[in-house]
């Protein structure tokens, strides 16, 4: 029985499939490492495009219509086609490890050959998990000059140009201009200054009157800010009505008051910390994935001259950005400034992953007094009280991490965690 099968190696074919499985979805890089964050500041995410993608943008002109004169032509052009481009970069990173990280019982947890690998499938996500965050720093501060920078904090960010960049060039262009109408300055919005100042939430309300009347009509539109500049102005808005009118929070955590009914505030780390705004309909910033290129991959390759245990994982995607519409009638950004709030490789909530051997029926592990039936993410330096329950005719025998109590203490560390709680007959 499958119970009875000791943890090994699950095999190259095994862990390979795994790599591939788990690979797919991080190549997708933001879209797998934050998608709640995507969807909450409106960016749209596109796969399967190339290297370079070139759309146009149609810009139309109004207001040529005349009344109608007898022998008097009329010839207006209806507008004139500019492209915009989404340059996807080629990025890539190889990961060395040790194939005694991927041991659990051969057959799979479902008792049969071929079966789910938990422990491995954790194993391999935590590992390539850092490749999807290094690309997730470059969404809006990437900046591919930064390639040959001595500084290794600006080497991270060249994987791609970011929306800043994007934004930078299409300045740089004259594309945005105050000339253009999407680009209006805005005092700066700072913390208020007593209980009773509404400032903040007064000085992003008169930027908002100097929009484009076309976008305020749009039917949502998304104002970036840092989250510093978010928590200003909805500390001004309440100040302004003495605290008895708040701003209403939205389940994703972006914020709307009546003033501005079209408008959903979103503060985020993500778009950077400085005093600069931005607003922008949704599905405007594109992120694009070059997922369809037989060079977006992960791949394994077994043993190394140091190690014939060891494994590589490679792993390279093609992705970039861009703002597809920086017309006034759906973009506008304001004159502030704007750093990167970026920082790297983390310790994040541990994923606790539980298996049973050899248990029987009605075998279970609890959690902190709660049934373990799915895997669980905690906070790091969290105490958590395992206790192994053997089904029936069974007894607990040991832990994989050699304990042989069936109640145990971990703490979680920032790290994946994988446990197995071995039975025996009783």
């Amino acid at each position: 029985m499958a119970e009875n099968k000791a943890p090994e190696f699950i095999g190259r074919e095994a862990l390979t499939h795994v790599a591939e499985q788990v690979g797919k979805q991080i190549v997708m890089g933001p879209a797998y490492e934050d998608p709640e964050l995507l969807d909450r500041l409106g960016i749209q995410v596109i796969s399967g495009v190339q290297f370079k993608k070139t759309d146009h943008l149609l810009v139309r002109k109004g207001g040529t219509t005349r009344r109608k004169k007898v022998g008097t032509p009329v010839e207006n052009k209806i507008g004139f086609l500019k492209e915009r481009t989404l340059v996807a970069k080629l990025t890539w990173n190889r990961y060395k490890d040790n194939i005694d990280n991927y041991v659990e019982t051969v057959f799979g947890t479902d008792g049969k050959a071929g079966g789910d690998y938990p422990l491995s499938t954790v194993a391999v996500e935590a590992i390539l998990k850092s490749y999807a965050e290094d690309l997730k720093s470059n969404l809006f501060f990437g900046k591919m000059a930064y390639e040959d920078s001595e500084d290794e904090a600006k080497q991270k960010l060249s994987l791609y140009d970011g929306f800043h960049t994007d934004i930078e060039q299409d300045i740089e262009d004259g594309i945005i201009s105050a000339e253009n109408g999407n680009l209006i300055a805005c005092d700066a919005i700072s913390v208020p200054s007593d209980a009773h100042d509404s400032t903040p939430f007064d000085t992003v309300l008169e930027w908002y009157t100097k929009w484009d009347a076309r976008l305020r009509q749009q039917k949502v539109i998304k104002l970036h800010c840092d989250v510093l500049r978010g928590l200003y102005i909805a500390q001004g808005y309440a100040n302004k009505y003495h605290g008895n009118t708040k701003v209403n929070y939205l389940p994703n955590g972006n914020f709307t008051v009546p003033e501005m009914p079209r408008v959903e505030f979103c503060p985020s780390d993500a778009w950077g910390v400085g005093t600069r705004l931005m607003a922008t309909i949704p599905n405007n910033l594109q992120y694009g994935v070059d997922s369809e290129n037989n060079q977006t991959f992960v791949k394994t390759q077994f043993g190394t001259d140091e190690d014939a245990q060891d494994v590589v994982f490679q792993i390279q995607s093609i992705q970039g950005t861009r703002v597809f519409n920086p017309l006034a009638s759906a973009f506008v950004i304001s004159d502030g400034s704007i750093a990167e709030n970026v920082i790297n490789g983390d310790y994040e909530n541990s994923k606790l992953v539980i298996t049973l051997d050899g248990g029987g029926s009605g075998a279970k592990v609890t959690v902190n007094g709660e049934d373990y039936d799915e895997v669980q993410e905690f906070a790091p330096n969290t105490i958590l009280t395992l206790v192994a329950v053997p089904g029936t005719g069974k007894a607990f025998d040991r832990w994989s991490n050699g304990k042989t109590t069936a109640t145990i203490n971990v703490t979680a560390t920032g790290m994946p965690m994988a446990l197995t709680a071995f039975f025996k007959n009783a």
